[in-house]
């Protein structure tokens, strides 16, 4: 944050690709004013044309909204947009929003992340994904768990994979109580830049991945934007009958 209260400048780059799919049920939304600038990256869940739709209006909502209310506001109008009927689309979000004075708020639904990075700290993840894979995993760490229990759960290691895949919560249901939501401060928030993934980004490349790829474009968000997504379309699959996901990409750089 900068202690003298000097405006900070603000540049974003953002990317979208289809990979494989038969849709791009990715959408990403940038607003910046006055007030403040909103980032948005919205993952349908699926591929029709409703849940395409119903991303793209989601992401905007929550840039809009966050760019003058901050991210949990923004979120949850994103979660406004899709009321919960049988049927209705349904998507994950990652929302920031960075006021002028540096201050960054972070929220997220399901399993789209939200990254800081610096050269002093590196890169570091502000979103715990909200999949099964990632429930069980810390059940595991549970200390009071029995023999038993510790047996059943090591039973799921074959199928961890698939299971990630499997999100716990949605912008269609999701609440004030069940979202995630970060305020940064101080040293957290006196970095240079910030990125917002869909897991079509982050499942495919690793974190030493990412953290490659951002020392190669460290000046240049759209170029970075640009890159995290191509870089992930171009890992291979290790399943031959699985398609390449959507990716998407949007990356705020502080100056």
């Amino acid at each position: 944050m900068s202690s003298n209260n000097t405006p900070r400048t603000i540049t974003v780059g953002t990317a979208t690709d289809i990979g494989e799919r038969t849709r791009n049920a990715d959408a990403v939304a940038v607003s910046a004013i006055p007030l403040g600038t909103g980032a948005a990256v919205v993952d349908g869940i699926g591929s029709s044309v409703e849940v395409c739709r119903a991303a793209r209006l989601a992401a905007d909502t929550a840039a809009v909204v966050a760019a003058h209310r901050g991210a949990q506001a923004g979120i949850m109008a994103a979660a406004d947009t899709m009321p919960d009927y049988p049927g209705a689309p349904n998507a994950v979000a990652a929302v920031v929003s960075v006021e002028p004075d540096g201050r960054i708020e972070v929220a997220h639904v399901g399993d789209a992340a939200v990254w800081t990075w610096s050269p002093t700290v590196g890169l570091f993840r502000w979103t715990a994904a909200q999949t099964v894979r990632s429930h069980i995993v810390h059940m595991r760490t549970n200390p009071g768990l029995t023999t038993a229990a510790r047996k059943h759960l090591a039973q799921f290691a074959d199928a961890m994979d698939v299971m990630d895949d499997y999100v716990l919560n949605g912008l269609a249901y999701a609440t004030v109580s069940t979202i995630a939501w970060t305020p940064l401060r101080s040293s957290d928030a006196a970095v240079p830049l910030v990125l917002l993934t869909s897991d079509g980004v982050h499942k495919p490349l690793h974190n030493l991945d990412i953290a490659d790829v951002i020392g190669r474009h460290t000046d240049d968000p759209q170029a970075l934007a640009e890159a995290l997504v191509n870089n992930a379309l171009a890992v291979p699959l290790a399943d031959l009958d699985e398609v390449r996901d959507n990716a998407t990409a949007a990356v705020i750089r502080l100056d």
